[in-house]
């Protein structure tokens, strides 16, 4: 299962990363303005994080679990 996780020292910035940890895409906020990626596609406009969450999903076609900051010092 993929995971979404905020990028270190960023409020609105998370990585997609696939089963094995690597960068696949990235999901990104701006003065209130959401965006996503995937692998090599172009960027892509999203009214909320949420939906950004669920448009990814949709690209990859399967869920996306939100990795919660800090998740990863503690496991």
């Amino acid at each position: 299962m993929a995971t979404i996780e905020r990028a270190l020292n960023a409020h609105s910035l998370y990585w997609v990363k696939d089963e094995k940890g690597d960068r696949i895409g990235i999901v990104w906020g701006l003065d209130g303005h959401w965006r996503w990626t995937v692998g090599q596609t172009d960027s892509r406009e999203a009214d909320s994080f949420e939906a950004a969450k669920a448009a990814v999903e949709a690209m990859l076609g399967e869920r996306v679990r939100v990795r919660p900051r800090g998740a990863r010092a503690a496991a």
